[in-house]
């Protein structure tokens, strides 16, 4: 009998919510229609309309990433496999033994909010993972608005060609990719049926400067970095083409010595969909002082060394990346990257064991069952050389699970 009146209960309780589910989208879509607000918006799938808002809509998303590592070598960062944490000849942890490391610091979540002002796109974009240098805190990736075809605030560099990058599991998927993220000021507009221009204003947060002399002194912007960049599409190919300058400078103070050096770079990119299940990519560099801003070299002071004359001597800087993609049948796919990074015309002075130059392959398989889940397995393998012509190379096997929203 009891149970009798547990399943009446349960009963009167799933129909009631069910009630009032229909009950409140009813009330919500005479509400809608009554304000002419559509629920859906095929132009913004996923978004809803902010009631009261006019005709402002938003949308959350992001994606649940958990990374499961086997290092075979010992690499020096648990959660990205990088050229620069690759231990070389004479250092103490070279030869060490491997480990594992799992983690889900990769979890990524944002807010995106766009509306028209007299016909004028609208956009606010705010992202964060949990990608910390320590630990697992909340960071921001981008925060920036969108006027039209002006973009102000944080994001991905002018000439940052993400399209031509394969789908890699590894964070660090782009080695040799140029760019990063920066706060902006940028303008992108159609020239042509077939071309994209766009200018930036960027912020050079990193100077990217070694001081083997330890002199007074600290790098620090005097100028921000200016940018261009041509986008040519048709069909299946799509081709990238940007040039920046910037000033790196070192304020010396009171007791030291100013110096500056120009940066300067130049980028050439693309991507061909050969056909339904293949395609490829390629990503090409060249700059002077500008090291820093390929990704393999970040944090290394790659830009430049400043000699105990007071001197800021440039290096220059080269990197290629090429990518392929092929998809097996509707749930399968693979994918195959590998980046290469050097430089040269460097200093004595530099610290021997800095990032001379080195490459990473990847290649992986990734299964997709569901359209929002996700899993699969990559190996990889990397080298780096060191100024002293040290070398050291690491190998390492990272299984994933994703599921995007």
């Amino acid at each position: 009998m009891k149970t009798i009146q547990l399943f009446i209960l349960a009963f009167l309780l799933v129909a009631g919510d069910l009630f009032a589910q229909g009950f409140i989208s009813e009330q919500i879509t005479k509400k809608n229609d009554k304000e002419g607000i559509a629920l859906e918006d095929s132009t913004f799938i996923g978004s809803w309309p902010m009631f009261g808002k006019g005709n402002v809509r938003m949308k959350i998303g992001g994606y649940m990433k958990n990374d499961f590592v086997y290092d075979v070598n010992g690499t020096r960062d648990k959660t990205q496999f990088l050229m620069s944490t690759i231990p070389v000849q004479g250092e103490a942890d070279y030869g060490s033994t491997g480990y594992v490391s799992f983690f889900s610091k990769e979890t990524r979540l944002n807010l995106d909010v766009r509306s028209k002002v007299n016909n004028t796109p609208v956009q606010m974009f705010f992202e964060g993972d949990f990608f910390s240098t320590t630990g697992n805190q909340f960071r921001m990736r981008h925060a920036y608005i969108k006027v039209g075809g002006f973009t102000f605030g944080q994001t991905w560099t002018n000439l940052t060609f993400l399209e031509t990058l394969p789908f890699i599991i590894d964070f660090a998927a782009g080695d040799a990719l140029f760019g990063g993220r920066s706060n902006q000021i940028r303008y992108e507009k159609d020239i042509h049926k077939n071309w994209m221009f766009g200018a930036s204003i960027e912020y050079l947060s990193n100077m990217g400067i070694e001081n083997p002399e330890a002199l007074n002194g600290i790098g620090q912007a005097q100028l921000p970095l200016f940018s261009l960049k041509f986008v040519y599409h048709k069909n299946d190919t799509k081709l990238f083409f940007g040039s920046s300058i910037a000033q790196l400078h070192w304020t010396g103070g009171p007791e030291g010595k100013d110096a500056s050096t120009p940066q300067l770079d130049v980028i050439v990119g693309g991507r061909k969909q050969i056909d339904r299940k293949n395609s490829v990519s390629f990503n090409l560099n060249y700059g002077i002082g500008s090291g820093e801003n390929i990704l393999a070299f970040i944090g290394s002071n790659a830009n430049a060394v400043l000699t105990q004359e007071g001197e800021l001597v440039a290096m220059k800087s080269f990197s290629a990346l090429v990518g392929y993609t092929h998809h097996w049948n509707e749930k399968w796919s693979s994918n195959l990257s590998y980046a290469y990074g050097w430089l040269s015309d460097i200093p004595d002075a530099r610290d021997p064991f800095a990032l001379r130059k080195g490459g990473i392959g990847h290649v992986n398989l990734v299964w997709q069952p569901l359209k929002y889940f996700s899993t699969g397995i990559e190996y990889m393998r990397g080298s780096q050389r060191t100024v002293n012509g040290n070398l050291g190379t690491a190998n390492r096997f990272q299984f994933m699970t994703k599921f995007d929203f």
